[in-house]
């Protein structure tokens, strides 16, 4: 059991962009927020580098000029993290930043143990908060998706054919997302993870407007009774409830089997990913889940309200 309190985060005005300790790597993931360039202009770093994902779309002529960038062509998670490590080289003895923000959520969750992999054993991970969404409840993200939902390349453990299956799922403000995974398997016990407190007050009830709209399952009472709550800007308290609910599972007389799909913010995705690597792995039978999106918005929100460090340590 992994006390994940131990971990430390900060907030920060957009103000101390520029007095942060400098870093030897900063790597981010370009698209058109405010809140995701103005963090990569003012980040201090020896090299900093841009992930520009072909889900949002970009050409050529769009891409930022005179700039370090690494553009891979398919939505692989593989491909994806494999072009970044290469473009980066060796990471040995290097202090690396990671800006989650613009992040596909696959590609991140992938990318975390990737690193753990390599030898690297603690990160710096930013997340850029938003003063509000562009549309508020109505705000779109994902915009096409393959209609697939599958386990990430690597991260599905062996299952028991016998045994029920479990969702921990990460409810954000995407309910396309959210009713393609909630359809995805007939009888799947359901354990929604809500962003409480949330990012601002208004979005809490942002996120439960969506995720009333995704199906059925979401209007049943087992959504009230099997709910969990984690802070939508914590991802160490995200990995500590995702580590309750994997206990109370296992004290069942028949574990189930585990996905873990979170469509949530993507510092709760991190937290999804963490608990995943430093405990889910051991258990066996627990696997990440997600859809496919082939087209992803490539701004969502306005302004920046703050920014919040955290110090992730890669192995226990």
């Amino acid at each position: 059991m992994i006390d994940y309190s131990i971990y430390y985060q900060k907030s920060l005005r957009p103000d101390e962009i520029a007095r942060i300790v400098p870093h030897d790597i900063f790597v981010s993931a370009f698209n058109s927020s405010e809140r995701v360039k103005r963090v990569y202009e003012q980040f201090p770093a020896t090299r900093k580098v841009w992930i520009v994902h072909p889900e949002y779309g970009y050409t050529d002529n769009e891409m930022p000029s005179d700039v370090e960038i690494v553009s891979p062509k398919t939505n692989s998670e593989p491909e994806q993290v494999n072009l970044l490590l290469d473009a980066l080289g060796s990471l040995d003895g290097k202090t690396i930043c990671i800006d989650i923000t613009g992040f596909m959520r696959h590609v991140l969750i992938f990318l975390i143990p990737m690193l753990e992999g390599m030898g690297v054993t603690k990160i710096t991970a930013l997340y850029s908060e938003p003063e509000s969404y562009a549309k508020q409840e109505a705000t779109e993200f994902s915009t096409r998706t393959s209609g697939t939902v599958r386990t990430l390349y690597g991260m599905r453990l062996s299952h028991d054919e016998h045994a029920d299956d479990a969702l921990v799922l990460g409810i954000g403000f995407d309910d396309k997302l959210i009713s393609e995974v909630l359809n995805r398997k007939d009888h799947v016990i359901v354990y929604p993870v809500l962003g409480f407190p949330s990012l601002s007050p208004d979005m809490f009830q942002q996120s439960a407007v969506r995720a009333a709209r995704s199906g059925a399952p979401a209007l049943d009472d087992a959504w009230i009774t099997n709910r969990f709550f984690a802070p939508a800007n914590n991802p160490f308290a995200t990995a500590t409830v995702v580590a309750e609910i994997v206990r109370k599972l296992d004290l069942e007389p028949k574990p189930p089997n585990i996905y873990l799909s979170p469509l949530s913010t993507k510092v709760q995705a991190l937290g999804f990913v963490l608990y995943w690597m430093l405990e889910g792995r051991r258990r066996g039978a627990v696997s990440m889940l997600l859809p496919e999106c082939d087209t992803y918005a490539r701004e969502t929100s306005k302004g920046l309200k703050r920014l919040w460090m955290y110090d992730v340590e890669l192995r226990p």
